[in-house]
């Protein structure tokens, strides 16, 4: 996981990344109102973090200037290929450390605590079905007690949930991320390589070429390919290369991956027929013992004409 880490933080180490972050998938009504001068946005480090929440949580910290005062963006990526349930959790205890730190350096606003927005980033394949919310996750209580529970929201950001049309923008960085993590084959990958590639020639960026390409051959190809060797690059065209070479290995990967996910998904159905099948033999002998159909259906999880229609089954 740590070349993971690592490339992704890299790439929102840079300005431009973070800037069209923020354009292109936060709310328009905040952002109009976030001053995006390269010369304003300034990363923070988080050296409050323990050894033991930096190994489960990957943090990217900037302070942008938001109606003239400070706002904290926090930017968790998830690359794992399924979702964390408990997200809001960890980001619950991950801004409780951050306001802590704030407040001991007195970095308030007017005496104030400055706003958080928390931005996941998943960009796993899969899309992310877990509940983006504390309040979600906890427990139903009564209105009186409910005011004292902690609340906290997070703004989602699922690679997996945008269609093609909705990445088109050719020259948007954050853009270019999620389209080479939904690529599906080499060539398509190569193809957004050079458009990438000649974007960041005309902005002479060099510093996000280098990014990019330590994302490529650190985090994408390794994840495309099943290998984990890739020699560190910084030339856009040189990885152009090593994708065409390994194009072999992404199709094997992409099988046994494939293969993977029949396997789970057989298990599954599996589980579900099995269970099933208990529903209806305890119907059978409820019904046996002369229980009514809809006490059946309601004790076994069953409609009552699934129920009836078993009863008739038994007759027969």
């Amino acid at each position: 996981m740590g070349d993971q880490d690592k490339g992704y933080k890299q790439l929102f180490s840079n300005k431009e990344m973070v800037r069209d972050l923020l354009v292109r998938f936060v709310d328009p009504a905040i952002v109009q109102e976030l001053d995006l001068d390269f010369r304003t946005m300034v990363r923070e480090h988080s050296d409050f973090v323990t050894d033991d929440l930096r190994e489960r949580i990957d943090d990217v910290i900037w302070r942008v200037n938001f109606r003239g005062k400070t706002l904290y963006l926090c930017i968790l990526i998830e690359f794992q290929s399924s979702e964390d349930r408990w997200m809001a959790v960890r980001l619950l205890t991950y801004l409780g450390l951050l306001y802590d730190d704030i407040v001991r350096r007195r970095l308030l606003s007017d005496g104030m605590l400055p706003p958080i927005l928390p931005v996941v980033v998943h960009t796993g394949s899969s899309r992310w079905k877990t509940p983006c919310s504390l309040e979600a996750l906890a427990s139903p209580v009564s209105p009186a007690l409910a005011r004292y529970a902690p609340s906290l929201r997070y703004l989602l950001l699922d690679a997996a949930a945008y269609t093609d049309e909705e990445l088109a923008d050719p020259e948007n960085l954050a853009e270019f991320l999620f389209r080479m993590e939904k690529s599906r084959m080499p060539m398509e990958l190569v193809e957004q390589v050079r458009t990438l590639g000649t974007v960041l020639r005309m902005e002479g960026s060099a510093h996000l070429r280098r990014a990019f390409a330590l994302f490529l051959t650190k985090v994408l190809l390794p994840k495309k390919t099943g290998r984990s060797d890739f020699p560190d690059v910084s030339d856009l065209v040189e990885v152009e290369r090593m994708i065409l070479e390994g194009k072999h290995e992404w199709a094997e990967n992409w099988l046994k991956e494939g293969e993977e996910r029949g396997i789970k998904l057989g298990e599954e159905r599996g589980i579900k027929l099995g269970e099933e099948r208990t529903k209806r033999e305890n119907a059978l002998r409820m019904l046996d013992k002369g229980f009514s159909v809809a006490d059946v259906a309601e004790c076994v999880n069953l409609s009552e004409a699934e129920v009836r229609r078993l009863a008739e089954e038994t007759r027969q």
